[in-house]
């Protein structure tokens, strides 16, 4: 009976300290858009993302980013355009940090280059996009204010719905 009182009072006590942070879509752009343009090299890639334009996936729980591109690959293949990928969000616990993962590169229109030229050019950006995007955290929680400090522990969810990305955090 103890042992049961004591998972009761437990639940309790990580309810209390359960942390759910809500972000728009307006407020995931502007934190995107604090981050670009940035810059990668990857092997023998160059790419610059910058301009993104966010969008929340809720059918597959995703996050969809077009930007503006520029890629140069080889040296002689190269152009500036615009793409589209797909990806999720992680949570890294020591950091309280969310970064942008699993990149797919789903589209790539660079200007004055062929279609052949930019089947090629996708081919090599693909492992660059989630070098690129996973370099920099898109939020961070904030350790002044005592409940995020407490939460950073683990994360219970992370779910795309209603138009919100909706972050659940539990320090037990």
């Amino acid at each position: 009976m103890k042992y049961l009182i004591g998972v009761i009072w437990l639940m309790s006590i990580s309810q209390a300290f359960a942390f759910t942070k809500e972000f728009t879509e307006a407020e995931l752009q502007e934190m995107v858009s604090a981050i670009m343009p940035i810059t990668r090299s990857k092997f023998f890639v160059t790419m610059t993302l910058s301009e993104p334009r966010l969008d929340l996936l809720e059918s597959s729980n995703e996050i969809g980013l077009g930007a503006n591109i520029k890629a140069s690959a080889l040296g002689s293949h190269g152009g500036s355009g615009s793409g589209y990928l797909t990806g999720s969000l992680s949570y890294n616990q020591e950091q309280g940090a969310l970064y942008f993962v699993n990149a797919k590169l789903l589209e790539l229109n660079l200007n004055n280059v062929s279609a052949e030229q930019q089947e090629d050019i996708k081919k090599l950006l693909q492992p660059v996009v989630g070098t690129i995007l996973g370099s920099r955290p898109i939020y961070v929680l904030d350790d002044s204010d005592l409940k995020q400090k407490l939460a950073k522990a683990s994360l219970e969810s992370l779910e795309v719905r209603d138009g919100k990305l909706i972050i659940t955090l539990s320090a037990f």
